[in-house]
């Protein structure tokens, strides 16, 4: 059965409402015997005839796309059973996503997994250390409605890509060679308010290349999502702080923070006229609390002496966006033997991001920052209970309430030029192309942000008062809404040259070689608006001290570029009829960085860290890799195949260059980790975050990242209609690269362990002393992961109609690291992990298809598995309940278990000929997504995690599809 045609018999797959179908071989008796073709297909160099192979790769149509209901590239690729891991949108939202959306192969960091377009390479965007770090490519600038088809490779492929393909590769392969047109419309709907989205396309070619030598391919599309915010959903809209049910008790949820309006106080004091030998001790005080016995704020409670503010119910559950993407694609056939060709890609997504009001802890002291305020509010507090503040300082735990959320614009424009020529001679045939590939990322203010020069002359005048929220309308003019607070630009060009020729005959048919290399320059600038270079410490910083108060601040621009050339090769040997063996072989070199901005370690006379010049740091680095694969087809019904080899993965740019920097407040509230020292804060409070590269050569740099992968399965067809597929697949990575360092939590759970990663006392650039805590790139230990895929498919024909079956999903056998050679053995498998992620012991999705004429009905099943939560020890965010209902003593908390989660789809098509109406129901039963108790997640949302569940809830659509 498994027979060279140009459509294969068995790798031919259907994706119908987000589940891949292989279909089995009797399913395509029908068609049409075709000259055989020889294809390229993701995985390989080699072009062959497309067929099941030594390798799992999964394909989708483009008709099979749109049956899936996915209104982009990021929802196409987020929903499959073998993705894990990923930056989704709801990672903008305060969590460090900044618009971008990634993929992930079977929960490995987004920077393992390659994606293509048309196989080409594509300008990466930077992952914010929460997600892995790294760099890759947004999917939120892929052009769905101008894609073909998507093929995935879910195993290692560094031995023909190269650096980032440890975990697999997507490929997002363009239209081409159309000479119809199509134009689609598609408005979709939740039950509940927010949320809606729309898309429009057209896509229409010109000239057929075989008959006229010429082909001109052009399409649109334009795509809006509107946001959801926490307040319109029932599990969200209680933020953080709520009353909840665990192992047969009653307990409150409290994650409020003490940045508040009206503001809170803290100081260290002790009594009036004591030695000076004697220690102080730290107060916090809400005198709009004391004075008005209460907070002045449905969001605000009274928490002892302090106000705390909800910020969670303030936040989105889905930000809002849109996108406009273009393609333009040419080919001209010189000869018979030769063909040029050129693609222009063009994208802009904007998305917008809103979360809390600007929180902001700012110095308070009697002479130069809010004299007003210390005499109004803290001296008076002194001065009735008898006591002095030695230092002089107050720290004035801030927010702007009554201007609202913070918000963001993150704008990604999209360039991605390629040219090639394809063509054969004395034997060989080749192909060369050049690619020249963009990507800008802006970064704008959208709301809530506010000039501190202006609100420090507000406060000065008497004409706005932190502290009570008086005179909050003042604010509006102290807003820096328009403001562009960075660019990046990320570019890589490259100039790729690749030949195969027929060798020799052996038992099962022509071996064949492949041969190629390429050359790739590329480049990752961002820079600052003055607002967030102030405060540094570095020269590169302005003259003003001004900064935006609820914003990042105090960081230093960045340049910097690498080269680096590859050379692979890749020979398929037919052993005989039924044994298929493949080697490739590749040797990759990595020049050192090259960064515009190196800066010294000490301050110099101008007590500012001096700008050195621009130079090479960093280690070069090479590697050889290889891979075997095998395919053996003992029987018409029975395909095997295995694979092993290697992979390397140098150091990322951002790994290497830059500076260390402030990066805002930890994500979690800690007691402090060196009590008794200056920085200690009052309570349980967040301290500052440091973070930067590693610039070292030699053995104390960074050193590539090496990897062992290996896949064995097959696929079997025992009964007429029945299709079998099964991979166990296993990666191990040694060496790895933490571009967070070691996690928040990690380290201040064992401060003396990692006293080096400290910095105290630490000056805040905001004025108030504190603890910092440095995430600097690492080279961890051991990563190992491991699983299995499946695949199977049933379809029959029957009275009724064409019945289709199928499920597939990912097994989990196992996910562990360590984040320091020999360190502890770490794990997120089926639990809250210690980098604030979650592995899922099992994802799969389950279809069942019904085609009677020209009406399709699909049912689909999307399934995660449970896994256990977050647990905070005491004196953290868990809290009994009292007899009267209210909030008594914090208690350690193991974490919830949370449960498995299922959701269901339905769609019907008609199809009418030129004409097809399809309507949908996502979410059929309406469910709310598992309740967890997780706030270091990948946003701000709580209640829920907006990583692993659409918060959308049932939602409706309907597409109509019109070629001409």
């Amino acid at each position: 059965m498994f027979q060279e045609k140009v459509l294969s018999r068995s790798l031919r797959l259907m994706f119908s409402g987000g589940v891949l179908l292989a279909l089995p071989a009797f399913a395509q008796e029908t068609l049409t015997e075709q000259p055989i073709q020889r294809v390229e297909i993701t995985g390989s160099s080699i072009k062959r005839i497309q067929k099941e192979g030594a390798l799992p790769v999964q394909v989708l149509t483009a008709a099979e796309i749109k049956q899936t209901g996915a209104a982009s590239a990021t929802d196409l690729i987020q929903m499959l059973p073998s993705m894990q891991g990923f930056v989704p949108s709801s990672s903008s939202v305060n969590g460090g996503g900044a618009g971008v959306t990634t993929a992930s192969l079977h929960s490995l960091p987004s920077k393992y997994t390659l994606v293509l377009l048309d196989g080409q390479r594509v300008a990466p965007s930077a992952v914010g250390s929460g997600q892995g770090g790294g760099y890759a490519v947004n999917l939120s600038s892929i052009p769905l409605e101008a894609v073909e088809r998507v093929e995935i490779l879910t195993d290692g492929a560094s031995a023909l890509y190269g650096s980032d393909a440890i975990a697999g590769v997507v490929n997002f392969i363009l239209k081409k060679n159309l000479t119809t047109g199509e134009a689609y419309a598609t408005y979709g709907q939740p039950r509940k308010n927010g949320g809606s989205w729309s898309s429009a396309g057209i896509t229409k070619g010109w000239g057929d290349l075989q008959q006229n030598g010429w082909n001109l391919l052009a399409s649109y599309s334009h795509e809006e999502q509107e946001r959801i915010t926490a307040l319109q959903r029932d599990f969200s809209a209680p933020g953080a702080f709520f009353k909840f049910g665990a192992n047969g008790k009653q307990y409150y949820f409290d994650q409020r923070t003490g940045n508040t309006e009206p503001a809170n106080l803290s100081f260290n004091a002790r009594p009036r006229g004591s030695a000076a030998n004697v220690d102080t001790t730290g107060y916090a005080i809400n005198p709009y609390l004391a004075a008005n016995g209460g907070c002045g704020s449905p969001l605000a409670g009274p928490l002892g002496s302090q106000c705390r503010f909800n910020y969670a119910s303030t936040v989105e559950d889905v930000p809002g966006s849109r996108r406009d993407s273009g393609l333009l694609k040419g080919t001209l056939k010189i000869n018979d033997d030769t063909t040029a060709w050129a693609e222009l890609v063009l994208s802009q997504y904007a998305m917008t991001a809103q979360y809390a009001p600007s929180a902001q802890p700012m110095g308070v002291n009697a002479t130069t920052r809010f004299p007003a305020l210390y005499a109004k509010y803290v001296q008076p507090y002194l001065d009735a209970n008898g006591l002095e503040n030695p230092s002089g300082n107050a720290t004035l735990n801030y927010r702007s309430v009554l201007v609202g959320g913070r918000a963001d614009e993150y704008q990604t424009t999209a360039t991605h030029f390629a040219t090639g020529i394809d063509g054969s001679a004395l034997g060989w045939t080749y192909n060369a192309s050049l690619i020249l590939s963009q990507s800008k990322l802006k970064d704008t203010a959208a709301g809530g942000y506010s000039d501190f020069n202006k609100l420090e002359s507000l406060v000065a005048a008497g004409q706005y008062d932190p502290v009570t929220g008086q005179g909050a309308d003042q604010l509006k003019g102290a807003l820096l809404n328009g403001t562009v607070f960075s660019r990046g630009k990320s570019t890589l060009n490259t100039v790729h040259a690749g030949a195969q020729h027929d060798l020799f005959e052996l038992p099962g048919g022509t071996s064949i070689i492949s041969i190629g290399g390429d050359y790739s320059k590329t480049r990752y600038q961002v820079d600052y608006d003055p607002l967030i270079l102030a405060n540094s410490g570095f020269a590169t910083q302005p003259a003003s001290a001004n900064y935006p108060v609820g914003g990042s601040y105090g960081v230093v621009p960045f340049d910097a570029r690498r080269d680096n050339w590859g050379l692979f090769t890749e020979v398929l040997l037919p052993l005989h009829k039924t044994l298929e063996a493949t080697v490739s072989g590749r040797y990759d070199s990595y020049d050192k960085v090259h960064s515009n901005y190196i800066f010294g370690s000490v301050p110099d006379a101008s007590g500012l860290i001096p700008r050195l010049p621009s130079g090479d740091i960093g280690n070069s680095s090479n590697a050889g890799t290889y891979k075997l694969s095998l395919k053996w087809t003992p029987l018409d019904t029975l395909l095997l195949r295995g694979s092993y080899g290697t992979g390397f993965k140098a150091p990322n740019l951002s790994d290497i260059a830059g500076a260390n920097t402030f990066n805002g407040s930890t994500a979690g509230s800690y007691a402090c980790p060196f009590p008794g020292s200056p920085g200690c804060q009052v309570g349980l409070a967040q301290y500052d975050l440091l973070s930067g590269p590693n610039a070292q050569s030699g053995a104390q740099g960074l050193q590539p990242e090496k990897s062992k992968q290996w896949t064995l399965g097959g696929r079997i067809e025992p009964l007429r209609g029945l299709s079998l597929g099964l991979d166990l697949w296993n990666v191990t990575i040694r060496d790895q690269v933490l571009s967070a360092g070691v996690p928040e939590q990690q380290g201040f759970a064992n401060p003396q362990q990692y006293s080096g990663l400290f910095v105290n006392p630490y000056p805040d650039p905001a004025g108030f002393t504190t603890i910092a805590y440095l995430l600097a790139p690492i080279n961890g230990g051991v990563a190992h992961y491991r699983g299995v895929d499946w695949d199977f498919s049933y379809r029959n024909k029957t009275a009724i109609g064409d019945l289709r079956a199928a499920w597939n999903g990912t097994y989990m056998i196992k996910q562990d690291y360590t984040t320091s050679a020999g360190g502890e053995v770490q794990s997120d498998l089926g639990r809250f992990g210690p980098d604030n992620a979650v592995v899922f012991r099992v994802q799969s999705n389950l279809s069942l298809s019904l085609t009677n004429g020209k009406l399709t009905n699909t049912l689909t099943a999307h399934y995660k598995s449970g896994y256990h939560d977050q647990s905070y020890p005491v004196d953290t965010a868990v809290f009994e309940v009292n007899p009267d209902g209210s909030v008594g003593d914090s208690v350690a908390f193991a974490g919830l278990k949370v449960p498995s989660y299922t959701t269901f789809d339905w769609q019907a098509k008609y199809d009418f000929g030129q004409f097809a109406l399809t309507a949908g129901v996502k979410n059929l039963f309406d469910r709310d997504p598992p309740f967890t108790l997780q706030n270091a997640g990948g946003g701000n949302q709580l209640g829920y995690d907006g990583r692993y569940a659409d918060p959308a809830g049932r939602s409706f659509y309907i597409t109509g599809n019109y070629k001409f």
